[in-house]
């Protein structure tokens, strides 16, 4: 399939020569024109190229080595993608975080100087399709699934699986663990309308 998405220009990595920009070859989603310069990367199996997928690099975000990013997913400022890094389904990593050597990242938020390396995960929910937040410089090797915030300098080891499917969202910082409830989940709401709502049974007898 031929790539009439980017191309690959001549513009060199200042630091590493070996990755050049990216241009746009048509309009990409709402914030991409035909002709706006990307970030870099290494060649065109680093970013998806597949008809309707929005996946792109923009600033100086680079993807690079055999990693891979598509499904929609972005990189901004330095995020970098390397090693075999597979980065997919609408993930956005932005500053100067990283997916690297065999990391699976799919619908999470990175920013700041947040990390997933080794065999690591980030994967949205199964059930809420709610997807993990990494900022600070937090490092995953483990697996970390579901409406799960990671700050600081919090680390998730090798088997370790922190996941959470629940209404709330668990934190987790340098001080311990901590859930961020919403105000409505602490309200009370009808569970009838009022023409159906039965009147309560009297279950034992008065005396």
């Amino acid at each position: 399939m031929s790539n009439i998405k980017y191309e690959i220009t001549d513009i060199a990595h200042e630091k590493y020569p070996f990755l050049h920009r990216i241009r746009a070859l048509q309009d990409i989603g709402s914030e991409i024109k035909a002709g706006d310069l990307g970030g870099f990367v290494e060649c065109e199996s680093n970013l998806s190229f597949e008809t309707g997928d929005d996946a792109w690099i923009f600033d100086n975000a680079i993807a690079a080595g055999e990693g891979c990013v598509d499904k929609g997913s972005i990189l901004r400022e330095r995020a970098i993608v390397c090693g075999c890094a597979y980065v997919s389904c609408d993930t956005e990593m932005s500053g100067d975080s990283r997916a690297e050597d065999y990391a699976y990242i799919g619908g999470a938020r990175l920013s700041h100087c947040a990390r997933v390396s080794d065999h690591g995960k980030a994967l949205q929910s199964y059930k809420t399709k709610i997807a993990p937040i990494l900022t600070g410089s937090c490092a995953v090797y483990g697996e970390v699934r579901g409406d799960v915030m990671l700050t600081g300098s919090v680390v998730v080891i090798m088997d370790e699986r922190i996941s959470n499917d629940s209404l709330d969202t668990l934190s987790i910082d340098e001080r311990g663990r901590t859930i961020l409830r919403a105000p409505s989940r602490d309200e009370l709401t009808p569970h009838r309308s009022k023409g159906k709502q039965k009147k309560p049974t009297n279950r034992g007898q008065e005396r």
